[in-house]
């Protein structure tokens, strides 16, 4: 008889992922449980891996002495337990999409940064490019009150500032759409999925909007699958750190307010949406998540019914644990005639597959909202 041990392996995105070279921080390692009968191991969650190729890492792994991994196919195939906080708080209900503006000031910053710097570096070598006969271009004086600026700065200095303002724009956009949208609260769909559903096979079920406003255009439904950031107590706690020493690789010191409630992935590494109101607890904004596939879209039948193909690739089932966090759900994105469309979220309960899970190769998705990729906007 083999005797099994649960081991989860975790190297998980911060915010900013970009900043940090993956293959030079640290794996963490937990052992869950050891020394399990096959009879026993039959009750867990099967293995898996979502590995992206910088090297992100998020795995469950069930292995005898020998180095063999437990087959799926004789597994536990669903996880009962209940959605964790962040899912009922983040991700379920009516949502809205940020204005298109902040995507295009954030991409506007990099531009303007770098005509900042190159403009500073040309004023600088300016006098020695003279010299040499070579012709100046921008430096001649302009007087503004009681100094002289280069006239080169004078242009370039509000293409620097086009992107703050941008943002305040849709700042003021956004909390206006966000008036409006409360002002007159909508009802909740009805949805009922099929008994069974299973990673790698068809989303089917019906849904009911017990309302429809006049400037909706068009309803289309997909789903979607992704992992949501584990709980700061679980990667402090599997790095072999507590919560009064150095945080890990990636967390920050603790911050007020996100972390009582749960919110985000405690990197502190910057805004992940534009402006909320704050008696909303979770927000209004729909977050992406960091390793996530894309399953089927389609119309809503005249009686209700849909059917959604899976995603291409084969995921695990849904997991709620602190720790992994596999997320599925169903999206009704309504279009409407002269705003942003509405989004209904629900989470899907999805058993895991009769194979053995390897993700390898994955995209990180931007946890910035406003590159959040809902179908067609």
């Amino acid at each position: 008889m083999s005797s099994w041990t649960i081991l989860h392996r975790v190297r998980y995105p911060p915010f900013d992922d970009k900043r940090i070279i993956a293959d030079a921080a640290p794996v963490s390692e937990k052992i869950l449980e050891r020394d399990l009968s096959d009879e026993e191991v039959m009750k867990h969650l099967p293995s898996y891996k979502i590995e992206s190729k910088e090297g992100w890492v998020l795995e469950r792994m069930i292995r005898s002495d020998s180095g063999e991994i437990f087959p799926s196919s004789t597994t536990n195939r669903t996880d009962e337990r209940p959605f964790v906080e962040l899912v009922n708080q983040q991700r379920r209900g009516w949502y809205i999409l940020p204005n298109n503006l902040h995507r295009y000031a954030r991409d506007m910053i990099n531009v303007a940064v770098i005509l900042l710097l190159s403009t500073l570096v040309y004023l600088f070598i300016e006098p020695l490019l003279s010299e040499i006969g070579i012709p100046s271009v921008g430096t001649k004086s302009m007087q503004i009150g009681l100094l002289d600026y280069p006239i080169l700065s004078i242009i370039v200095v509000p293409i620097m500032l086009l992107p703050i303002a941008l943002r305040l724009v849709a700042n003021f956009i956004d909390l206006k759409r966000q008036q409006d949208f409360f002002r007159t609260p909508l009802q909740q769909p009805i949805v009922e999925f099929a008994d069974s559903i299973v990673s790698g096979e068809p989303l089917r079920g019906t849904i009911r909007l017990p309302e429809r406003l006049p400037d909706w255009k068009s309803m289309t439904v997909h789903w979607q699958v992704g992992t949501l950031p584990p709980s700061r107590d679980a990667l402090i706690e599997i790095s072999s750190s507590s919560a009064t020493s150095q945080p890990p690789i990636g967390l920050s010191t603790p911050l007020p307010h996100h972390w009582e409630a749960g919110l985000d992935d405690g990197t502190a590494g910057g805004e992940d949406a534009p402006l909320e109101r704050q008696d909303i607890q979770g927000g209004v904004f729909l977050r992406p998540m960091r390793f996530s596939a894309q399953g089927g879209q389609s119309e809503i039948e005249e009686d209700g019914t849909f059917e959604l193909a899976p995603p291409e690739q084969h995921w695990p089932g849904t997991v709620n644990s602190n720790l992994h966090r596999i997320h599925w759900e169903f999206i009704l994105k309504i279009k409407r005639e002269s705003q942003m469309p509405l989004l209904w979220v629900s989470p899907v309960r999805v058993q895991f597959p009769d194979q053995l899970v390897r993700l390898e190769g994955l995209e990180i998705s931007d946890p910035r909202t406003e590159h959040l990729y809902i179908g067609q906007r």
